[in-house]
């Protein structure tokens, strides 16, 4: 719901000052789009209960076997030469998202709490996108099956480059299959490598946002 807020607002930024005269319609998507994160709590409440309870439901289970599902997919196409670089990168984003959950379980075990809690937010935009970048692969995985026997259909060489976009302009499927692919290689080369910086603000174990003194927020 975030995201989507965001997208909304780079839409207005694409149209410039069209965006934000009410003769278009973003400025209203925006407004509407907003209320997604507020409303049945916002988004900050919804992240304290991911980590404080949804986490360690079942002492974890649910939790481990959602990554699981995550690297079963991961697995299944590692060994395909056309995804096995983007696979490997969901891998070490999935491997980073269960080591941060543990990390969380160990400052609670050690009674830091403040530490889970105050990075709860961070955490819940890491999950998702890392459970984003899952599905896009999988997806991708997908798309490239349909794509290959679209390709056989009409005769294609897949490795030809100049072949396969002549392909893509006239055919509505292998343009739609392709659009898949490119997207989720977008997202896992250029949004998913930001699990790695938030990960490493969350192990800072820094505490700044709780030690700043009242009266300095007058200052």
């Amino acid at each position: 719901s975030d995201i989507g807020f965001r997208v909304c607002e780079t839409a207005i930024q694409v149209y410039g000052g069209y965006g934000y005269c009410s003769e278009y319609p973003l400025e209203q998507f925006l407004r509407d789009e907003k209320i997604a994160s507020i409303y049945e709590g916002t988004n900050g409440i919804q992240a304290l209960d991911l980590v404080g309870r949804k986490l360690g439901l079942n002492k974890g289970a649910y939790f481990m076997g959602l990554i699981g599902e995550m690297n079963s997919v991961v697995a299944r196409h590692k060994d395909n030469p056309e995804l096995k670089d983007l696979a490997g990168d969901v891998e070490a984003a999935v491997n980073t998202l269960a080591d941060v959950s543990l990390f969380f379980a160990n400052s609670a075990k050690a009674g830091k709490f403040l530490i889970p809690l105050s990075n709860a937010y961070p955490f819940l935009m890491m999950m998702g996108k890392v459970v984003s970048a899952w599905l896009l692969l999988w997806e991708a995985g997908l798309a490239k099956e349909k794509l290959s026997t679209i390709c056989s259909e009409k005769g294609v060489d897949p490795s030809d480059k100049a072949a396969l976009s002549g392909l893509i302009k006239e055919n509505k499927d292998a343009a739609f299959y392709s659009g898949k692919v490119a997207s989720a290689k977008y997202f896992i080369k250029n949004v998913l490598p930001e699990v790695d910086a938030a990960a490493k603000a969350i192990k800072s174990e820094d505490l700044s946002v709780m030690e700043i003194a009242e009266e300095s927020f007058a200052v």
